[in-house]
């Protein structure tokens, strides 16, 4: 089955025929690097779509207008990007919205940043680097929400990441189901969903708590 088939399948009329297009291009181009650098796990398409893009797209509801976006376009900065899951997916669903992926591999970086280029999205862009609290700080101001998944920051990252979200920001993560010790401390659920084609994994939309 062709991968503009399996996405109609597994999203039908949820997406538009434009974001469909760049997700189509996007498999595409994930196929043909995969078998050279192992950018994930599954080899099929069809475990492609129902792991790793369909608990990418869900994730929009959460990606909304915060109240320190003035130009009610919020920018997403996304932490450990892999192979684009989740934040090239997202900024394929929204390309008029500015995304940042932080990835500290290089060859994953490397497609990331080809990815870009094929999907033409000029308001993404890729930084090689670990994520680190220096660069929370550098970010602090740019983003106005922040995802992660698959990826577990150290308690001190996670605090400065917190304190660089403005008030309205929110932090996004994928979690089974119990939520870590670290983001517990410095965040509060504020909505929560179940994953598609998962039975315990969920997305949780944190609130940073303001301390001192």
């Amino acid at each position: 089955m062709k991968h503009a088939d399996l996405f109609r399948r597994e999203f039908g009329d949820q997406l538009t025929p434009e974001a469909v297009d760049r997700l189509v291009r996007h498999a595409e181009l994930l196929e043909r690097w995969n078998r050279v650098v192992r950018l994930v796990g599954e080899q099929e398409p069809e475990d492609w779509i129902l792991r790793h893009y369909a608990e990418s797209v869900a994730a929009r509801r959460f990606w909304r207008s915060s109240r320190s976006a003035g130009n009610g376009k919020p920018a997403l900065l996304d932490i450990g990007s892999g192979a684009g899951f989740p934040g090239l997916v997202l900024a394929a669903l929204h390309p008029q919205r500015s995304v940042t992926l932080v990835e500290a591999r290089e060859r994953k970086a490397a497609f990331l940043a080809e990815a870009a280029r094929e999907l033409d999205l000029p308001l993404l862009r890729v930084v090689r680097d670990r994520f680190d609290p220096k660069l929370a700080a550098a970010l602090a101001g740019a983003v106005e929400f922040a995802t992660i998944r698959g990826l577990r920051l150290p308690e001190a990252t996670t605090a400065r990441l917190i304190r660089a979200l403005p008030g309205g920001g929110r932090l996004i993560v994928w979690v089974g189901r119990q939520l870590g010790p670290g983001l517990a401390d410095f965040c509060a659920v504020e909505e929560e969903m179940s994953l598609p084609n998962s039975r315990h994994r969920r997305i949780l939309s944190l609130r940073p708590l303001r301390r001192g």
